[in-house]
């Protein structure tokens, strides 16, 4: 069966209109998906003490040792035991930075050296432009790391140890006269 030019141009023009419209009309379905780095639902539970060990030691890695990280630990502890998909994602991490120094010639993420686990971390920055496009398209779980891991440790850090590093005695919300007190010795 011969297509005549005229009947192929129709048959595409109806082809693209019909994408077109499809795609304007799923738009706030497919878009906010794509974009989001929405948490996929999953169980919750305790967080395993090796993935505490590496957690505390990438919020060192990306505040350098000027912090204490326990606080940042137990952000994440808690959102393991409450936010459905936390844990599994935090897992998740665990592996991907184990593989990822493994592949620097490492035993492990934790047994890594601080330059190592930086620039391993380093490269789960929130990032803008051609980054984030790779990583939403090609890795989510990379966004999703760099959305509810990394950026939860800036946030976290701007609005507790940046205001203790900036010279005041404890960051809001938290009583100056505890921040003051040393802790009690043992007689």
């Amino acid at each position: 069966m011969s297509v005549t030019r005229r009947r192929f141009l129709a048959a595409t023009a109806l082809a693209l209109g019909a994408g077109f419209v499809a795609s304007w009309r799923s738009r706030h379905v497919f878009l906010p998906w794509l974009l989001s780095g929405a948490l996929a639902p999953s169980a919750t539970g305790r967080l395993p003490e090796s993935t505490r060990a590496v957690l505390r030691a990438a919020v060192l890695s990306l505040l350098d040792d000027r912090v204490e990280p326990e606080h940042y630990v137990d952000t994440f502890r808690w959102r393991a035991e409450h936010i459905p998909g936390a844990l599994a994602l935090y897992e998740r991490f665990e592996r991907a930075v184990d593989r990822a120094a493994v592949r620097a010639g490492e035993r492990g993420f934790r047994a890594a050296g601080p330059e190592i686990r930086r620039r391993i971390v380093d490269g789960m920055r929130p990032a803008g432009g051609l980054t984030r496009a790779r990583r939403i398209l090609l890795d989510r779980d990379e966004a999703r790391f760099a959305r509810h891991i990394v950026r939860e440790v800036f946030q976290r850090f701007a609005a507790t140890d940046a205001w203790v590093l900036a010279g005041y005695d404890a960051w809001p919300g938290m009583p100056r006269a505890i921040a003051r007190m040393a802790p009690l010795e043992k007689p």
